[in-house]
C-alpha cells in the first residue's frame, strides 16, 4: 500500500477491504508475528515514519492545553481560578 493511500483512506476502511487478512492475522501466533517483524528492521523504521507523518497530517496539529501552576503544586490546573481554589497551598 502506498504512502498517499495510507494518508487518505482511514485504517478501518483499509482493513475492511481485505477481510481474509483479518482472519489470517487472528490465527497467526504472536511469536510468529514478532519474529517476522524482527526480520525487516529497515522496512519497519520506514513504515513507522510514514505512519506517524500520515497520522499527524490527518489529525492536524493539536495545540497543547494551557496549564496553570502555583508555588510548588504538582497539579496542572486548567484555569487560573482552579489554581486559586487549590488546597495545595
Amino acid at each position: 500500500m502506498g504512502f498517499f493511500s495510507r494518508l487518505l483512506v482511514p485504517r478501518s476502511v483499509r482493513r475492511a477491504m481485505h477481510p481474509g487478512r483479518a482472519v489470517k492475522r487472528a490465527v497467526t501466533p504472536k511469536a510468529v508475528k514478532k519474529a517476522r517483524r524482527a526480520l525487516h528492521p529497515v522496512d519497519n523504521a520506514k513504515y513507522s515514519v510514514q505512519r506517524s507523518v500520515a497520522t499527524t497530517i490527518r489529525s492536524g496539529r493539536k495545540r497543547k492545553a494551557r496549564a496553570w501552576h502555583h508555588g510548588s503544586c504538582p497539579i496542572s490546573h486548567r484555569s487560573p481560578e482552579a489554581a486559586a481554589r487549590c488546597r495545595n497551598r
